[in-house]
């Protein structure tokens, strides 16, 4: 596909010097800090791609939404339940000094899209953004976007489905202008596997890529504890055999300070690339490389 970079948004230094070797960008065209970016003084742009952080509507993270909440009372509100115009305002007191999630910068994105009216745009995000706990703030998304003059088509998608080698569900919008959409848009088939995950490995690995005997019976060895031992000392236990890397790990539940045990269960081992021989050895990128070779 050709296409010229009009601009692009990232506030991180080494995220935004990825960007830029991934896809021959110039580096002058980093606007920064979204939150802090003119969106009447960039050029215009036919196509918009991106989405905001998903930190906020993940399961695996807080799942604290697009929430805003005033520093003056205290009261928390859905921005996109307010008029774009009003949104630095809280609906309570009115005061301006507000804390926001890092999920609300959607609304960043839809300031843009707002001002500067692009033919297209596709927005991901993750699809617990469409469940039932955060479904009223992405209708709300879709609904201000409609406002704007433009046709939402989104549906969850999975990588795994087109070509990329991760199990990775996304909900994907597609926005096109309504001036300029015909109503015909359909999102692609997925594309059939060819190739299992054998077809990729190796027939013959390398002694050195294998546990050790050691390692194989410290991981079968039953987790052991003393009641006997204060919980303080049974942690401290835990944390020397981590930072060790010993995998048969006394079996707990920590609290958030990782200090305490408020109860003992069984535990599931995770096996850590550490624990395999030959770590750090460069020459285990070769097993890749070969595979690369193979496709």
């Amino acid at each position: 596909m050709n296409y010229k970079t009009a601009l692009f948004c990232e506030f991180d230094k080494y995220a935004a010097e990825s960007y830029c070797a991934v896809h021959g960008t110039n580096p002058a065209l980093n606007i920064g800090d979204i939150t802090k970016a003119d969106e009447k003084s960039v050029p215009d742009f036919n196509v918009m791609f991106g989405g905001s952080p998903c930190q906020d509507f993940s399961i695996s993270g807080k799942q604290g939404g697009a929430a805003w909440t005033c520093k003056h009372c205290g009261h928390t509100y859905n921005p996109l339940e307010a008029h774009f115009t009003q949104r630095d305002h809280c609906p309570k007191c009115g005061h301006t000094e507000i804390e926001k999630t890092r999920s609300s910068l959607l609304v960043e994105w839809l300031r843009f899209l707002r001002e500067k009216k692009p033919r297209f745009a596709i927005y991901e995000n993750v699809k617990n953004i469409t469940g039932s706990r955060f479904r009223t703030t992405f209708d709300l998304f879709v609904k201000e976007l409609e406002d704007y003059g433009y046709n939402v088509y989104w549906k969850v998608l999975n990588a795994k489905n087109y070509g990329i080698p991760q199990n990775r569900e996304r909900v994907y919008c597609v926005i096109i202008r309504k001036d300029l959409d015909n109503g015909k848009f359909q999102f692609p088939a997925p594309i059939p596997l060819k190739r299992a995950l054998v077809d990729m490995l190796d027939d013959h690995v390398d002694e050195r890529y294998y546990l050790s005997d050691d390692k194989v019976a410290a991981m079968i060895t039953p987790p052991r504890y003393d009641r006997s031992v204060t919980p303080s000392a049974q942690a401290e236990e835990v944390q020397q055999t981590v930072t060790a890397g010993t995998c048969s790990l006394a079996s707990a539940k920590l609290s958030k300070k990782g200090t305490q045990f408020d109860g003992y269960c069984d535990t599931a081992l995770t096996l850590l690339a550490r624990d395999y021989k030959g770590f750090g050895n460069q020459q285990m990128t070769g097993v890749v490389e070969r595979h690369e070779n193979r496709m």
